[in-house]
């Protein structure tokens, strides 16, 4: 299993959700928002600002939640036209409260400057954050994996 399978997969949810939703006008932003608050949702998981707090961070909860931001992510790749999912290492800073920060940043751009370099760094930054709190790219994948069988599932069932 690679990033290849998992975006094929994904287009595969992309397309019933088009068909489906069609006449929906807002989708792309309504999608910009989505992108938005799954990376916040996993950003929660990381519990990295929570200096408050003693809870642990549960390993599941965080990778289905980067699983969240990364199929929607996977959306705008499809959405581009984009066929090559390929893990870049970028050149990173190893201070992950500025990785998030500047993840939020790139995020808040995709409605009005969607591009191939801006989905891609950011995609790029969600593996490499995982990376950071030591989850391997295999369970990254996996997670993905678990999350489109869920999708297929509830839009089975309606």
């Amino acid at each position: 299993m690679n990033w290849n399978d998992v975006y094929q997969k994904n287009k595969k949810l992309d397309l019933i959700f088009e068909e489906k939703f069609k006449n929906d006008e807002k989708m792309f932003e309504k999608n910009c928002i989505e992108l938005i608050v799954e990376i916040a949702e996993f950003t929660n998981e990381t519990r990295c600002f929570k200096y408050w707090s003693k809870k642990k961070i549960d390993k599941e909860d965080l990778l289905e939640e980067l699983a969240d931001s990364i199929m929607i992510c996977l959306y705008f790749y499809n959405y581009l036209g984009i066929e090559n999912i390929e893990v870049k290492n970028l050149d990173l800073v190893d201070d992950i409260l500025v990785c998030i920060n500047n993840l939020f940043k790139l995020s808040t751009e995709v409605l009005e400057n969607l591009t191939k370099e801006l989905i891609e760094k950011i995609f790029n930054y969600l593996i490499y954050i995982g990376k950071m709190l030591n989850l391997t790219e295999k369970e990254i994948l996996e997670a993905c994996i678990m999350k489109i069988n869920k999708q297929e599932k509830r839009l089975e069932s309606n």
